[in-house]
């Protein structure tokens, strides 16, 4: 994940943030709308710990796994669909024909019908 993806749009971020830091509200990161700096301010207030100490947690935070939801946003399908080629076995073409894996070569049934 990073700072650029967070500051663009940060509500996906939402439930992973009030997660790592629960004394947040959605008023806090509203008030901070994307800005890490502003968080970092607030998380400091929260923890009691300075804003450098906050801001570093909060870039350590985000230079983590992107989180389900934030992943799972339609803004990020473009990188998804490029990622999703690590998942292919090497020599396996995405694109092969897959009739050998399930029942391409019989009929549908009819709706209602077990034969």
């Amino acid at each position: 994940m990073s700072r650029q993806d967070f500051e663009q749009d940060w509500v996906p971020y939402r439930d992973a943030l009030m997660s790592r830091w629960p004394q947040l509200s959605d008023s806090d990161l509203e008030d901070a709308d994307g800005s890490t700096a502003e968080l970092a301010k607030l998380i400091a207030a929260h923890e009691g710990t300075s804003p450098g100490e906050a801001q570093q947690a909060l870039h350590e935070f985000l230079g983590g796994p992107m989180p389900a939801d934030a992943y799972a946003d339609p803004t990020h399908d473009d990188a998804a669909v490029r990622e999703s080629e690590g998942y292919i076995p090497a020599g396996e073409d995405a694109l092969a024909d897959d009739r050998r894996f399930g029942d391409d070569d019989r009929d549908d049934n009819p709706v209602g019908r077990d034969r």
